[in-house]
């Protein structure tokens, strides 16, 4: 009956044993699945800020390039206004001393 008990509480060790065994190699695959799984989803966050980082970098120089044009056309268009302008005095001073003589 001796052995009988033991081979008994051997066989039900082994169990519990392999049990644990699969429990443990279960966790184990979750844990390194969730490892991956995280290392995935960090890569492709970190490749979308990329882009949009170049996306922004991109449009500023755009709209710094635009805005530089745009300033240069103003200061222009001023110079244009103010020839503009003193051609329209010399014009008004001529007619006005046409109708004087």
């Amino acid at each position: 009956m001796r052995r009988y008990e033991m081979m008994a509480r051997l066989r039900l060790v082994l169990i519990l044993a392999i049990v644990l065994a699969v429990v443990a190699a279960l966790l184990y695959l979750v844990y390194g699945f969730a490892l991956v799984w995280q290392a995935l989803a960090s890569g492709i966050i970190i490749a979308i800020l990329c882009i949009l980082i170049i996306l922004l970098l991109g449009v500023s120089i755009f709209l710094w390039t635009k805005n530089f044009l745009i300033k240069r056309e103003l200061k222009r268009s001023e110079m244009e206004l103010a020839q503009c302008r003193a051609q329209l005095k010399m014009a008004v001073a001529f007619k006005e001393e046409d109708k004087e003589n």
